[in-house]
């Protein structure tokens, strides 16, 4: 039994070794297929491209942006976004090293270590095979452990107070829900409502009887013969006693 274990042990180091020289074999083939002159090409492209960002002022980076939109050139303004980020992390170019080539999906693959005053750099250059179409530009600073850690907690904290502050508009248009039902309620009792009777038009006071002055006449000869018809129909003789105070007209004169 330990024999075999052994063997399946030795077995498995064998195949790992295998794997291990093939993979060399593969690269070291990989780097030798690559023709110098297009080494040479991309290296010398990777680094025009490297001084040409390094060497842009904020005016002419904000020009080359609107260019590149212009022209709906996507890579480079990409590039030149991905630039304007860090430019103020990585400060002025001060050293590059030579750019190294290598063979992709895509095409080929340069990349470049550079120093800047604040911080080191990759910057990588992804084009076809035929050095016609450029295919990605991408610059990466590199970053210390403390200044990740701090990035990656300050991107939680806005992460999380974004969520909060989603929460806390959510659960207040939640609290609005009994208002509006309440509105709701109200126009539904206002519509079922009858519509209010019209109110009486008021009622006109009559017009008060035209109030009919006494007139004195000062016609004697009138009040003499009122006199005399009410002494007679009296049975008397003369009008002595008889005084007329006040005459009034009577409407109805139908004499009996």
């Amino acid at each position: 039994m330990k024999q075999n274990i052994k063997r399946i042990w030795l077995a498995l180091c064998m195949a790992v070794c295998l794997f291990a020289l093939a993979g060399c074999s593969q690269a070291a083939e990989t780097e030798e297929e690559i023709d110098p002159s297009i080494k040479m090409t991309l290296q010398q492209g990777t680094k025009q491209y490297l001084d040409l960002f390094s060497s842009m002022t904020e005016e002419e980076l904000q020009q080359a942006l609107v260019t590149s939109a212009k022209n709906k050139d996507t890579v480079m303004q990409s590039a030149l976004k991905s630039w304007e980020s860090v430019m103020d992390d990585l400060g002025a170019l001060v050293s590059d090293e030579t750019a190294d080539v290598e063979i992709v999906d895509d095409g080929y693959a340069a990349r470049i270590q550079a120093q800047f005053e604040k911080r080191n750099a990759e910057f990588s250059l992804i084009v076809d095979e035929d050095l016609s179409v450029i295919s990605s530009i991408t610059i990466s600073p590199e970053y210390t452990t403390g200044e990740k850690l701090a990035k990656a907690g300050m991107n939680t904290l806005m992460g999380m107070g974004v969520v909060f502050l989603v929460l806390i508009f959510i659960s207040w248009i939640i609290s609005m829900f009994k208002y509006i039902s309440k509105f709701e309620e109200g126009m539904k009792k206002k519509a079922a409502a009858p519509a209010p009777a019209p109110a009486p038009a008021p009622v006109q006071a009559p017009a008060p009887a035209p109030v009919q002055e006494e007139e004195v006449s000062d016609d004697t000869e009138l009040i003499s013969v009122i006199a005399a018809a009410i002494a007679a129909s009296e049975g008397k003789e003369t009008a002595e006693g008889l005084v007329v105070r006040s005459i009034k007209r009577v409407p109805n004169r139908n004499w009996k």
